[in-house]
């Protein structure tokens, strides 16, 4: 029987009709599978699915309103071919017998299809049943408060070659919980100018909320059904709390009102509602601007400078020529990090000479006329590029075999000395560490500007803020320490208050971010270490920045200041950083070990240093101060 059952399968699927159905799924025992286009937010078994209030309703809004099942056999099935089946339905809590083919006397049980022919052309069967013929609502406003459960069964007949009948029954709940909970109570709201801090007491039962929002001309009052609400806005909060951002302007008069959610998708009615008005705000950006009218953001690099606009054609051509063919390759797009990180303290040095800027105008034609030519003769001119790409793919790959050739010596004499002598490992000394010359660093620490005025501390106070960096460098001299150089991209935050036009502090937050990208010359002294075993290095670094920054305002937009100018653009600078290193392997030299045979990793480190960085053009003034005279960093770093 259970070999005959394992051939057998079935999948159900219910169509609720709706413009966009969703899928979940559910499944029942061995090869039967039940699913629903049904999104149900809980399951109270593998083969139940639950009907909400929203649900239920819209059944009754579409023309049909009915629901549909879907049988299907699957496609590994062997039926014998006496194979028949029967399809019943109960509603109201009733039930049918799962174990007869035969048709019920009583009412509470309905026969769909009775004792039906079941053969591979029979898939898929196709059964509708309208929704008030499924529970006791007769229309929309009947779902309400519903707790009662209708039952699907399909009962198949496939009786065995000596004649044994084997009966095999899925049976599918559809549970009609559409009872609201209860509505939440204790609003309360906060306006700023571009947002409103919105709070109510917790709902017993709830796991979700929804807020209402609107201004003038909406129609809200407590008691009313979600459902019929026009021209509102909304918002969902896991919590008895949110902010809200969207659609909020200042001076305007905003109506709002929550709701709870339970388990099943029930949507409460309107809790109370409230107004609030919202009023002006001003947030980081425009105070800055306020007290530094020359400062106007934006971005500078050399093409730009030279020819004055990313809207000239000759700039055009060449960030066409960047997107389409550069960072189409691996080699193109380390040459546009490399661009970025380089470039902007050349561009800003040219943009301020109109000398420099026609020299450089000059100087970009090849550039220009190489990128032309590229957009017109592309199969050639791919070739070229594709062969310049496999000649790098083939540097790399020599680069990582002499890397690793220390390794595969030392393997091979640890190999050697166990084949002759039979000894399970060599001498220490057999070991030969791999060559070093790469590193890579993780680190984080405060950074808060020191020179933004009181612009920023009327908006941030003794907030702190916070960077987060990642570093490589090429170490490519190695003597008494190390000679390397490192690229760096990093991201800062700091976060605060809009004010109000009184001066004090707006519900609206206003948020600075900074995106510095470095080049850094960096010397590590680590000769006690590779020469005395003496765990510590200390070092330094020296380079150039540039800082991309941006400000948002209370709606989480892009601030912008009074006259339009929009709070973005980035700033030059330098920074000097002296650090010291405690070396791991130092504590585990075994590890080390491993760690290079299996990874190519040599020597592991944690680390603090303190770093200087002047970010304010060279002192040329005009832009967004970032310097930060006094930060620490601490982190990790890997030595490969």
């Amino acid at each position: 029987m259970n070999k005959r059952l394992s051939r057998l399968g079935l999948s159900l699927a219910m169509c609720l009709g709706l413009l966009s159905p969703l899928d979940a799924a559910a499944s029942t025992a061995k090869d039967w599978t039940t699913a629903s286009s049904l999104t149900a937010t809980s399951f109270d078994s593998a083969d139940t699915l639950a009907m909400n209030i929203s649900r239920c309703r819209g059944l009754f809004d579409i023309s049909t309103g009915e629901v549909s099942f879907l049988f299907t056999l699957s496609a590994t099935a062997e039926i014998s071919p006496d194979a028949v089946f029967t399809i019943k339905y109960a509603k109201g809590n009733e039930s049918c017998n799962d174990k007869s083919l035969d048709a019920e006397p009583s009412d509470a049980c309905i026969s769909i299809a009775n004792k039906q022919p079941l053969t591979a052309s029979s898939s898929p069967i196709d059964v509708r049943r309208a929704v008030d013929s499924l529970s006791s609502a007769t229309n929309a406003d009947a779902c309400e408060n519903l707790n009662e459960s209708a039952y699907l069964y399909l009962i198949v007949s496939d009786p065995t070659a000596a004649g044994i009948e084997n009966i095999y029954t899925v049976k599918y709940t559809l549970n009609f919980r559409t009872t609201r909970p209860d509505a939440p109570s204790g609003l309360t709201a906060t306006a700023g100018g571009e947002s409103i801090k919105v709070s109510w007491d917790a709902t017993k039962g709830a796991t979700s909320y929804k807020i209402y929002y609107g201004t003038e001309g909406i129609v809200m009052s407590a008691g009313a059904t979600p459902e019929s609400l026009k021209g509102v806005s909304s918002a969902t909060s896991s919590t008895n709390s949110s902010t809200l951002k969207d659609k909020i302007t200042s001076d305007k008069t905003y109506m709002i009102s929550v709701t709870s959610v339970d388990a099943n998708g029930n949507e409460s009615l309107l809790g109370e509602v409230i107004t609030t008005d919202t009023v002006a705000s001003k947030d980081f950006w425009q105070s800055y601007r306020e007290e530094n009218a020359d400062v106007d953001g934006g971005f500078c690099f050399i093409a730009t400078a030279a020819y004055g606009s990313t809207q000239e054609p000759h700039v055009k051509i060449l960030r066409q020529f960047r997107d389409t063919v550069l960072l189409q390759s691996e080699p193109g797009k380390k040459f546009v990090e490399t661009y970025y990180r380089l470039s902007p303290p050349a561009a800003y040095f040219i943009g301020q000479h109109p000398f420099l800027r026609a020299v450089t105008r000059t100087a970009l034609w090849p550039l220009y006329g190489f990128a032309y030519l590229l957009m017109n003769m592309p199969a050639v001119l791919y070739s070229i590029l594709s062969l310049f790409a496999a000649g790098i793919g083939f540097l790399i790959y020599r680069r990582t075999r002499r890397r690793n050739a220390a390794t595969t010596k030392a393997a091979a004499i640890l190999l050697g000395s166990a084949l002759a002598g039979g000894a399970l490992c060599a001498p220490a000394d057999a070991f030969a560490e791999s060559p070093v010359n790469m590193m890579a660093e993780f680190k984080a620490g405060p950074y808060t500007p020191d020179n933004l005025g009181n612009a920023f501390s009327s908006h941030f106070g003794d907030n702190g803020g916070f960077i987060i960096e990642g570093e490589y460098d090429w170490q490519f001299w190695r003597g008494v320490g190390s000679l390397g150089l490192g690229f760096h991209l990093a991201y800062g935050n700091i976060k605060g208050n809009a004010t109000e036009e009184s001066g004090g502090k707006s519900v609206d937050t206003t948020e600075l971010h900074w995106l510095p990208l470095r080049l850094s010359l960096v010397y590590r002294f680590d000769y006690l270490w590779t020469r005395f075993d003496f765990p510590f290095t200390i070092y330094v670094k020296a380079g150039f920045d540039y800082a991309v920054w941006w400000i948002n305002n209370g709606a989480g937009d892009i601030a912008k200041s009074e006259d339009g100018k929009s709070g973005y653009g980035g700033t030059f600078g330098f920074h000097v950083v002296a650090g010291i290193a405690f070396v791991l392997d130092w504590l585990a030299p075994d590890m080390e070990k491993a760690f290079d045979v299996e990874w190519g990793i040599n020597n592991s480190y944690i680390f603090a240093e303190y770093m200087y960085a002047q970010i304010d053009n060279f002192g040329a003034g005009g832009v967004l101060d970032l310097t930060d005279k006094a930060t620490f960093h601490i982190g990790i770093g890997l030595e490969f």
